[in-house]
């Protein structure tokens, strides 16, 4: 779990840093200076500016949040490459995913019959000369729908325990969405946030994917990837 968490920890300093620069402008007299050609402007930040920036936090908690996951289910996927395991040994719940991905790709089009036998020819195969499994990490099906709610399926989907609390990154996904899609604009989407609730969503996003990584983890060290 060292890069997940390496990377989580990375995250966690850059929005920390965010925060303290969006604390500066929480002063409804904060002024910004700088230089105008031959003389130094002095202007009072306007209010609409400090909203952007933070429907801003909206977008990089939401990163925070699906990045953590992502990096830690590909934790995951990892182990089980590294300790070369078997479709045999593959847990219920991860046999079902791998069998989900390789087996997705027939829904894509109109395969000819004699294809798919073939294709199911191949699968059986692999299995029985008993391959090193490899789950696809790039075929995560969660991008952009990230909440409590969904990494408890996950949850139970791989097999780890789940996590306490989490109301919060509901709000955080739909904002997200909003502004990604344009049904929103930032100042819409920020204008009743202040900076002190904004600060209680971060803490508790840190703290909710903090024991997502323990579990994980606990996850990984226990094998309970295998039967």
């Amino acid at each position: 779990m060292d890069n997940a968490k390496q990377d989580f920890e990375n995250r966690k300093d850059e929005i920390e840093n965010y925060f303290k620069f969006l604390l500066i402008f929480d002063d409804d007299n904060t002024k910004i200076e700088y230089n105008n050609g031959n003389r130094i402007v002095k202007e009072k930040i306007q209010s609409q500016f400090q909203v952007i920036l933070i429907s801003n936090t909206f977008l990089i908690l939401y990163n925070l949040i699906e990045s953590t996951v992502r990096n830690s289910i590909i934790e995951i996927y990892t182990k089980i490459e590294d300790d070369e395991i078997t479709f045999e040994k593959l847990s219920k719940n991860l046999q079902k995913i791998w069998i989900k991905q390789t087996t997705d790709k027939l829904k894509e089009k109109n395969f000819k019959d004699e294809t798919i036998r073939d294709y199911i020819l191949s699968l059986a195969n692999e299995i029985l000369k008993k391959e090193t499994i490899k789950l696809a990490k790039d075929k995560m099906d969660f991008t952009g729908n990230l909440d409590a709610c969904k990494i408890r399926e996950l949850a139970d989907k791989i097999g780890f325990e789940k996590a306490v609390n989490g109301r919060n990154l509901l709000a955080i996904k739909n904002k997200r969405n909003r502004l990604a899609h344009g049904e929103q604009t930032f100042y819409d989407a920020g204008k009743d946030y202040s900076v002190r609730q904004l600060n209680e969503l971060k803490n508790e996003t840190f703290a909710y994917l903090s024991e997502i990584i323990t579990n994980i983890e606990n996850f990984i060290v226990d094998k309970k990837y295998t039967i």
